[in-house]
């Protein structure tokens, strides 16, 4: 597995044409400007990026368009959340088999895990779909109403999913945050 990413990645949009289609030829200068601002990497189909919005074609089709800019020092992470558990993996085990630097996963927003061990659980399925790439826990309860201690989760996850390199915080829980840390 690699090593953990570090620097600024950035959460860009997903280019999109009038007619509301994605505009994947939008994607090379995006990411051009984005290494000539020295950014690490770019989180794709994000919150920003649209990624809950986008039908799994879509979201495939950017995933490979970004992935044909990584190089070392650029460095792409793909989120894979989804309200469907099959297409969590689908999309996970198609960024790696992209040759994605690292994948994003949210948890189920619809029918919420309803305890912490629900939501280790459904992340341990999801990142053994990618088991040779690094795997993010996207952590933004405002948006998913999953809410758990995120110190809770790292010690319950941390020895079940060997690829968990650590968690994309988009909380207010400060003191959760330095737990985490």
């Amino acid at each position: 597995m690699n090593s953990k990413i570090q620097g600024l990645i950035a959460a860009p949009f997903t280019p999109m044409n009038p007619d509301c289609t994605v505009n994947l030829a939008g994607i090379p200068a995006y990411a051009r400007k984005l290494q000539s601002d020295k950014v690490a990497g770019a989180f794709v189909g994000g919150t920003t990026g649209e990624g809950q919005s986008l039908s799994m074609e879509e979201r495939k089709n950017v995933t490979e368009t970004w992935v044909k800019f990584q190089h070392p020092d650029f460095k792409v992470i793909v989120n894979t959340g989804h309200t469907s558990l099959p297409d969590c993996i689908a999309l996970a085990s198609h960024a790696q088999s992209c040759g994605a630097a690292a994948v994003g996963l949210m948890p189920p927003y619809f029918l919420k895990p309803s305890r912490l061990e629900d939501l280790v659980s459904f992340c341990s399925l999801v990142a053994a779909a990618c088991p040779d790439i690094p795997v993010y826990y996207y952590h933004i309860p405002v948006l998913t109403g999953v809410n758990f201690a995120m110190a809770d989760f790292l010690a319950s996850a941390g020895a079940r999913i060997p690829n968990l390199a650590g968690i994309k915080f988009t909380n207010e829980n400060i003191m959760d945050y330095h737990r985490c840390l």
